[in-house]
């Protein structure tokens, strides 16, 4: 080797013998509901996260919630008809989302990498295969400014893994009475694996939204059996 020390090593290397303890600082913070889905229960600064199922975008929008909070940016690019009133739903602030237009299959490292200097969360959700080269552009910018990419169609048009993927399943919709009603809360499980410290599968089963708001962890139906337009034995009604 030409170089010495840490400075010789290639990136894959460096990758193996990182620390594996994040600090505060390298963290954001995420809903107590998702909180065991993660190692460190927060999401690591830089990571990209694809999403897969229905709710996969209600689920990713929650999610920044906290991070975000009044003051973050986030940038939807490749989904202009995205349900922006349920993301309103989950608490995060409508001006503060950018909808931007779909990129030309060739333009989208440019776009999605100055895109990532300019807000904290970028969303994407390609029409077409994104090239490597393209991938590589975008992972290195995300690295480098510290951001969160949000794959929504769980990275199938990416070339490149994911450091996380999250798989919604609607387990029931609750408020159909006796055969009227309107549905009001969705019971949902969330399993989450990725590479390295993320491999492990984990799970989580949840409310959104739900009797004590927009994302909250679910319990049991009969706690909620006081409360809900339905009785216990009414069936399920299926997304």
């Amino acid at each position: 080797m030409s170089g010495h020390g840490l400075a010789a090593l290639d990136a894959e290397t460096l990758e193996m013998i990182r620390p594996t303890t994040l600090s505060t600082e390298q963290l954001l913070e995420v809903p107590e509901a998702l909180e065991p889905l993660f190692p460190w229960s927060g999401l690591p600064r830089g990571w990209s996260v694809g999403f897969t199922g229905r709710g996969a975008w209600t689920l990713a929008a929650a999610m920044m919630v906290p991070s975000l909070g009044d003051q973050g940016w986030m940038a939807v690019v490749g989904a202009p008809r995205i349900n922006l009133a349920a993301a309103a739903e989950t608490g995060l602030r409508m001006d503060r989302v950018l909808v931007v237009e779909t990129p030309p299959t060739g333009q989208w490292g440019m776009v999605v990498a100055a895109l990532l200097e300019a807000v904290q969360v970028v969303v994407v959700s390609p029409h077409s295969p994104i090239g490597a080269r393209d991938a590589r552009r975008i992972s290195a910018r995300l690295r480098e400014q510290r951001a969160t990419l949000l794959h929504l169609d769980g990275a199938a048009k990416w070339p490149t893994a994911l450091d996380m993927n999250l798989s919604c399943t609607t387990d029931e919709w609750l408020g159909i009475g006796e055969g009227h009603g309107y549905l009001r809360f969705r019971r949902m499980t969330v399993d989450a694996v990725g590479r390295r410290s993320a491999a492990r599968t984990r799970s989580v089963s949840l409310w959104m939204p739900g009797p004590e708001g927009p994302l909250t962890p679910a319990e049991p139906l009969e706690i909620y059996a006081s409360i809900l337009p339905i009785r216990p034995g009414d069936p399920a009604v299926a997304s």
